[in-house]
């Protein structure tokens, strides 16, 4: 099943980054939480604790979204691979919200910051976790994949993913992303039905249409800062879904579907 036809033929779509994050602590589940009736798909990054659990973390290491430095047994580059996820669950990946305000919605008097403080602290969440709950409140989602080319993940990642996807019945619900596009030909390898999308930044692969033909793709995720109105044309008229990340002014996210982009990634 294409993933698209979960939604009405010429819908675009915006899809939140990470969860509502700029509402919520990033790829935590109250960032997941706010997506509720706001959004219909969301996008989350996967990667792998030290004893092989799924988890949902967008950096390889755990010093920018949580208390990971207060302690003794974690030590520098405090790396997600290094540890099991019963010791990540002893960390706190909620409160530098707070402390940082990263899009001043404190500040702005977009966020309470009396009801974030209410807040339980939020916990590392595992993908069969999340996948459950968005499946429980019919939301679609955007797995990104992280890049663990020098962990001991690095071959088994996409079949991991593909498996807890199974289990939780979420097939026709997901598009499977990365930028370590080797993880793109492995799951077409072992289910050709659930959609790809190759994540790319910086520059574009030499002879990009047949490069994603390549792949087996039906979708394009292509930063906003490699993309123009050329590229657009060009790849739907090839057959291909363009959907681009991370726009969060108004006026962008226009005239990217203007340009007939299908989904725009945005973390408001």
């Amino acid at each position: 099943m294409n993933f698209w036809n979960n939604f009405k033929k010429d819908e675009q779509l915006l899809i939140s980054h990470r969860g509502l994050r700029s509402l919520r602590a990033e790829n935590t589940m109250a960032a997941f939480k706010q997506v509720i009736g706001t959004y219909k798909i969301v996008e989350f990054d996967v990667a792998f604790t030290k004893d092989g659990i799924a988890v949902i973390i967008h950096d390889d290491t755990l010093e920018r979204t949580s208390n990971v430095k207060e302690f003794e047994e974690f030590k520098k580059p405090y790396k997600v691979v290094d540890y099991t996820y019963e010791q990540l669950l002893n960390l706190d990946f909620s409160s530098w919200f707070i402390k940082e305000d990263p899009f001043n919605t404190i500040k702005e008097n977009k966020v309470s910051l009396e009801d974030l403080k209410k807040e339980q602290i939020e916990k590392i969440p595992t993908l069969k976790e999340l996948l459950l709950f968005l499946k429980e409140n019919n939301i679609f989602a955007n797995i990104e994949i992280k890049d663990l080319e020098n962990t001991n993940f690095h071959e088994i990642a996409a079949k991991e993913v593909l498996k807890i996807v199974d289990e939780t019945k979420m097939q026709n619900k997901v598009i499977i992303s990365s930028f370590n596009h080797t993880y793109l030909k492995q799951i077409n390898n072992l289910n050709p039905n659930i959609d790809i999308a190759a994540l790319q930044e910086n520059k574009h692969p030499k002879d990009l249409i047949n490069y994603l033909k390549s792949l087996n793709v039906k979708n394009y995720n292509c930063d906003f800062e490699i993309t123009d109105e050329a590229l657009v044309k060009k790849l739907i008229d090839a057959g291909f879904y363009v959907n681009v990340y991370t726009v969060n002014k108004k006026e962008d996210i226009e005239k990217l579907f203007n340009w007939g982009v299908k989904s725009v990634f945005t973390d408001y």
